[in-house]
């Protein structure tokens, strides 16, 4: 590291502790990355007899798929006469009842029997944590959603024959930044993925394919900075710097979580992270976190991305890992009576920016 008169390091107004992990090799298993699962059934099978529902069986598939992508196929069973397209949206709404808050969802296609925009609204209004994919071929699917401001994904069914065609629909349709609030599915047509296809689900930011060709989110943490010793019941301040080097962003709420742990003596303490908007990428969080009363002594430090069920982000980095918190290093806990962080940052800038400021009238003999 480079220890010259200009380095950060020497402007430092506390001795720090940087931890820089190892990165892995390859992008970790996580949940929304990789390969999707489609799990379908038809409108007959579920609903054989007008308002008796068998719906366990989506469960159990849930059960047994990866990034499941719900179809539901409107065929429509015996007893529908007339007004078809009226029960299906009836019938859309009672799944997404049953199934439109499971967070093992990672999409629900929008298919119709008549594309009306009751059925339409079927999907938008009952899978309102689920992301509802578009078929990007659908232009009056597409334009009716973009003038009702409803939020939607894409699912992209492109091969080498038609991958220009799939181009051209993005740039028609405004498309080119919706994978920054909702994701975007793709579906490849051939046997195998071609170049073509390969480069341009990266462009388009794809974070699923019905073929595993590497999308999805990669986060990696490049340096988490902090001081070597702190005061019981004081402040500490944390610097993080995270890489995103996947294709897309991390679509499911999840929050920070740091632990300081001292043999049977373990504290979690919440980062307040604006993760719902981090993209791909270099991502920083600075934060000066509030420390409980503490026994002195040294502790270690671990860091944990956890989603709203619990379950953890399994970062591309090398280290101990238990229980989706990560082991970094440690910090040492003083009792002392002051807390001299807690205010550190308001006229020193822990990356070596500083304010502007007027230049002062030089001071006369």
């Amino acid at each position: 590291m480079c220890k010259c008169q200009y380095s950060l390091e020497r402007y430092e107004k506390y001795k720090t502790v940087k931890i820089r992990p190892r990165p892995l090799p390859r992008t970790p298993d996580n949940s929304g990355n990789g390969k999707l699962e489609y799990i379908s059934f038809a409108w007959k099978d579920l609903e054989a007899s007008r308002g008796e529902y068998t719906l366990e069986q989506i469960g159990k598939s849930l059960d047994n798929a990866r990034n499941p992508i719900l179809i539901l196929s409107p065929e429509p069973p015996s007893w529908v006469k007339d007004r078809a397209e009226d029960y299906f949206a009836s019938f859309v709404r009672k799944i997404g009842s049953y199934i439109g808050t499971d967070g093992r969802l990672a999409g629900v296609v929008i298919s119709t029997l008549a594309d009306s925009k009751e059925e339409w609204n079927a999907y938008m209004d009952s899978f309102e944590t689920v992301p509802v994919l578009a078929d990007l071929h659908h232009g009056r699917l597409i334009r009716y959603l973009q003038e009702q401001n409803r939020e939607f994904g894409l699912l992209v069914r492109c091969g080498e024959n038609n991958w220009i065609d799939c181009c051209e629909a993005f740039a028609r349709q405004n498309l080119q930044h919706i994978w920054k609030t909702q994701p975007v599915v793709l579906h490849i047509t051939d046997q195998h993925c071609g170049p073509h296809i390969r480069r341009e689900a990266q462009r388009w930011h794809a974070c699923l394919s019905n073929q595993d060709i590497g999308l999805g989110y990669d986060l990696e943490l490049r340096r988490l900075t902090f001081p070597e010793t702190v005061s019981s019941g004081g402040s500490l301040p944390l610097r993080f710097w995270f890489v995103n080097a996947g294709s897309s962003r991390i679509y499911k709420e999840f929050d920070l979580s740091l632990l300081l742990k001292q043999g049977d003596l373990s504290y979690e303490i919440p980062i307040h992270a604006a993760s719902h908007s981090w993209l791909t990428g270099d991502l920083v969080h600075n934060e000066i976190v509030p420390l409980p009363d503490m026994q002195p002594g040294t502790y270690t430090v671990s860091l944990g991305l956890f989603f709203k069920d619990r379950s953890y982000i399994r970062l591309a980095i090398q280290g101990e890992e238990a229980g989706g918190y990560y082991e970094l290093g440690t910090v040492q806990v003083e009792t002392t009576g002051e807390d001299p962080f807690s205010n550190i940052w308001d006229t020193y800038y822990p990356e070596g920016y500083y304010p502007l400021e007027d230049p002062q009238v030089p001071e006369q003999d």
